[in-house]
C-alpha cells in the first residue's frame, strides 16, 4: 500500500514542499533585502534591456541606470532624513507644551459643557478625558526617553549592513538576471517552461503593476497635499506632505489618517480657520484617493476596476492589510492558472 505512494514523483515533491517551508520559515524573514532587491531588479530589466539595445552593452547600461538609482536615493535619504530628523527633535522638544496646551483647551471645552450637560456627567467626561490626555502625554514623551534613543542608535549598525547589502545585491541582480533565466530554462521541459513563463509574465505584470499604481497614487496624494499645505503651513509644506504621502501607502490608514487628526487638534487648541482648511483638504484627498484608485489599481494589475475592487475587500476583510495586496493577485494567479491550461474546466451552464 505504501510502496504505491513512495515514488520518486512524490518523494520530489515532499522534498520541494519541505525546502520551501523551511525557506519561508528560516530564510525569508532575514531575507529582505535580498528579495526587494531581486524584484526592483526584474522591474528595471525592460529599460535595461532597452538601454542595452542602444548602447550594445549590458554591463554599462546596468552601471548607467544603477548610479541613477543609486543618485536618487542617496539625494532622497539625504534630504528627506536630515529634514526628518530636525522636525522630529523640535517635536520632541515642543511637545510638553504642546499637550499642555491641548490640556488647557479641553479646559475650554469642558467650561462649555457645564453650561448644557449635568455635574456629574462633566464631572466623569472631564476625568477621562484628562487621564487620557496625560497618559497620551506621558507615553509620547517615554517613548522618545534616552533608553529608546539608545536602542535605535544601536540597530543603526544593521541596518546600514542591510542597506549595503540591498545596494550590492542590486547591482549584481541587474547584472546576472539573463543568466538566472537561462539556468531555469535548463533545468525544465519546454511546455512547463513555456507555462511557467506564461504565468511569470502575467504574475510578475500584476505584482510590478500594482507596485507602479501604488506609488502612482502616493505621488498624486503627494502633489495634492504639498500644495495645499502650502496655503496651510508653507513652513512644514514639504516634510509634512513626504510623510503623509508614505502613511498613503497603508490602505487601511491613508492620508487621512494624519490630516484629520491634525485638524481635531488643531480645532480643539482654537485654530479653528486652520482645522477647516485640513478638514477640506482630507476630504479632497479621500474623494480622489477612492476615485483614482480602482482605476489606477485596476490597471496596475491588469484587471478591470470592479474585480479589483472586489478583490481588495475580500483580501483587506479575510487577512488585513496584507490581503489588500494579495487579494488581486491570488485573482489574478487563478484566471491565469485557467488560461494557460494549467486548471481545466468543461463545465457550462
Amino acid at each position: 500500500m505504501f510502496k504505491k505512494w513512495i515514488t520518486k514523483r512524490t518523494l520530489t515533491i515532499t522534498l520541494i514542499a519541505v525546502l520551501v517551508i523551511l525557506f519561508v520559515y528560516f530564510i525569508l524573514p532575514i531575507s529582505i533585502p535580498l528579495i526587494i532587491a531581486l524584484l526592483l531588479a526584474l522591474m528595471i530589466e525592460p529599460l535595461i534591456k532597452r538601454l542595452e539595445g542602444k548602447m550594445g552593452s549590458r554591463k554599462w547600461s546596468v552601471t548607467a541606470i544603477y548610479s541613477l538609482i543609486l543618485g536618487l536615493l542617496l539625494l532622497f535619504g539625504y534630504f528627506f532624513l536630515t529634514k526628518l530628523i530636525e522636525n522630529i527633535i523640535q517635536f520632541a522638544a515642543d511637545l510638553p507644551d504642546k499637550m499642555n496646551g491641548l490640556i488647557d483647551a479641553w479646559s475650554k471645552i469642558e467650561a462649555r459643557i457645564n453650561t448644557v450637560l449635568p455635574d456629574s456627567v462633566t464631572t466623569t467626561i472631564n476625568d477621562e478625558v484628562q487621564k487620557f490626555l496625560l497618559s497620551m502625554r506621558d507615553s509620547i514623551i517615554n517613548y522618545f526617553n534616552v533608553e529608546n534613543i539608545t536602542l535605535f542608535i544601536a540597530a543603526l549598525p544593521e541596518l546600514l549592513i542591510s542597506g549595503l547589502v540591498f545596494l550590492v545585491a542590486l547591482f549584481l541582480f541587474m547584472l546576472e538576471i539573463p543568466k538566472i533565466k537561462q539556468f531555469i530554462r535548463n533545468h525544465m521541459y519546454d511546455s512547463t517552461y513555456q507555462k511557467s513563463l506564461f504565468v511569470w509574465q502575467r504574475i510578475s505584470g500584476s505584482i510590478f503593476g500594482m507596485i507602479r499604481a501604488a506609488f502612482i497614487l502616493s505621488f498624486i496624494t503627494w502633489v495634492f497635499t504639498f500644495i495645499g499645505l502650502l496655503f496651510i503651513t508653507p513652513e512644514n509644506a514639504m516634510i509634512m506632505s513626504l510623510v503623509i504621502c508614505v502613511v498613503d501607502l497603508l490602505p487601511i490608514l491613508g492620508a487621512t489618517g494624519i490630516t484629520i487628526p491634525w485638524a481635531i487638534y488643531a480645532y480643539i487648541t482654537g485654530d479653528h480657520f486652520m482645522a477647516m482648511k485640513l478638514l477640506l483638504l482630507s476630504i479632497f484627498l479621500l474623494v480622489q484617493r477612492k476615485v483614482l484608485e480602482p482605476k489606477i489599481m485596476g490597471n496596475g494589475v491588469g484587471l478591470s476596476p470592479l474585480p479589483t475592487l472586489i478583490a481588495m475587500y475580500i483580501g483587506l476583510k479575510l487577512i488585513g492589510f496584507i490581503g489588500f495586496f494579495v487579494g488581486p493577485i491570488v485573482l489574478i494567479l487563478i484566471l491565469t492558472l485557467f488560461e494557460s491550461g494549467a486548471i481545466k474546466t468543461n463545465f457550462k451552464i
